[in-house]
């Protein structure tokens, strides 16, 4: 897995001074690069990529992608983001036709989502009975 950010300076044309139409509205973003070389054994049962991409945005984005070769790569743009908006952590599975996740590879950051249902949270707590507020302890001299 390979991380990485991509703008004017990611184009060969802005170092070597070639015309190039791209220049004009040059990509920004980021990119992930996935390279897998899978044993004969994990590739005979016909496994996928799911990529899961959390932003710094708090959306949560899910590709799937088939494995065709045993040795190969894979890449996912993410445009536009931003460097405060961008790709904050991935996990990478191989998984089998028949769901079995063969290889799992996490970001350092990775960590499962915890989903919090805001309206069930506020209707718990409007069921529980209100205590009367009381004051702060003051000293008395």
């Amino acid at each position: 897995m390979q991380q990485e950010w991509v703008d004017r300076n990611f184009l060969a044309s802005t170092h070597v001074g070639t015309p190039d139409p791209r220049q004009a509205d040059p990509p920004e973003g980021q990119r992930l690069l996935i390279a897998w070389d899978l044993p004969r054994s994990l590739f005979l049962k016909e496994p996928h990529l799911v990529v899961t991409a959390r932003l710094w945005d708090d959306t949560q984005k899910v590709f799937q992608m088939p494995i065709e070769r045993k040795r190969d790569t894979a890449f996912l743009f993410f445009p536009n983001l931003g460097k405060e908006r961008g790709l904050l952590t991935y996990r990478v599975q191989v998984v089998s036709r028949e769901g079995e996740i063969l290889k799992e590879w996490d970001h350092q950051l990775w960590t499962e989502l915890i989903e919090i249902n805001c309206s069930e949270a506020q209707s718990k707590r409007d069921s529980v009975s209100s205590q009367p507020e009381h004051e702060s302890v003051t000293e008395t001299p």
